[in-house]
């Protein structure tokens, strides 16, 4: 009966403080650093490649225009400049 005693005593302790100890914590993993989705890099893709067309198309426009103004307008005309900036020729 001491036996037994000792035994379940031991089991008793034994089942208490492996219950009231705190579990071990499995290691935390570093959080995966973001990376652009493909969608938001084809959206900055796009946004890089239309401004890089409108600076394309203004300086193309601004060396139009200046060739425009060089050109001397026939007898009869004389140049003109609208309200948007743009130069032609119109009878006097």
């Amino acid at each position: 009966m001491k036996k037994a005693l000792i035994i379940s005593g031991f089991l008793l302790a034994l089942s208490v403080t492996g219950c009231s100890t705190p579990q071990a914590s499995e290691p935390q993993t570093a959080a995966p650093v973001a990376q652009p989705d493909d969608a938001a890099r084809r959206d900055a893709d796009r946004a890089r490649d239309a401004q890089r067309d409108q600076d394309r198309d203004r300086a193309r426009d601004a060396s139009r225009d200046a060739d425009h103004d060089r050109r001397a307008c026939p007898d009869g005309e004389h140049l003109f400049t609208d309200r948007d900036g743009k130069t032609g020729c119109v009878r006097n």
